[in-house]
């Protein structure tokens, strides 16, 4: 049995009678990452996730399993950029990662997903295994990415590239750092792109 504070546990996709209204699922996350930011993972409950987010806490438990199965949500809703594969391998393999770097830093601009993306990573910092978490999440969605590429060793490629862009992400958006913290999102793609091309395809 899987419990509440398990990093481990997965994201349960519903299948079969709803027990609830569509925008359920939506409701938890938003309730869950303002509850994350604010008492970081050891102070969040599921009650106080479930009263902020209006609904009863066993509906939490049937969508997500746990705590932890609803910070991993939570991570997939904020990281996962649309058709990221098909984006990055559309032109020459030499320029991936210029492709990449705007991929991820136009997601990140997005004004509904900058403070879901901010939220995410303040909450990370209070409790031990988030960040590996994410970070794991961001190397299996680059693994595809990097296999594309060619170039061999895409697990070691694609972890490489998401510690780095997650660095980034928090230097930027969390931290503050400058002058990561105020260059122009086409400055920053253009910082980032090289980085990024050569994790991809540059020999390791």
């Amino acid at each position: 049995m899987v419990s509440e504070d398990g990093m481990r546990a997965p994201y349960k996709k519903h299948s079969g009678r709803r027990a609830g209204p569509v925008s359920s699922q939506r409701q938890i996350l938003e309730a869950a990452r303002e509850e994350f930011c604010a008492s970081g993972f050891e102070g969040t409950t599921m009650r106080a996730i479930a009263q902020s987010a209006g609904v009863d806490a066993a509906l939490i438990h049937h969508f997500f399993l746990s705590k932890g199965g609803l910070f991993t949500a939570a991570i997939q809703d904020v990281l996962t950029v649309p058709d990221l594969v098909a984006v990055v391998t559309d032109g020459r393999p030499e320029t991936m990662g210029d492709r990449l770097a705007a991929a991820y830093v136009s997601h990140w601009e997005d004004p509904e997903i900058r403070p879901r993306l901010v939220a995410l990573l303040r909450s990370a910092t209070s409790f031990e295994g988030a960040t590996d978490t994410i970070r794991e999440f961001l190397a299996d969605t680059l693994q595809p990415v990097a296999a594309a590429a060619g170039r061999g060793r895409a697990d070691l490629r694609a972890s490489l590239c998401g510690s780095f862009l997650l660095g980034i992400a928090a230097l930027r958006y969390v931290n503050r750092i400058e002058p990561t913290a105020s260059m122009a999102p086409q400055d920053l793609v253009r910082t980032v792109a090289g980085a990024c091309q050569s994790y991809l395809y540059e020999r390791l």
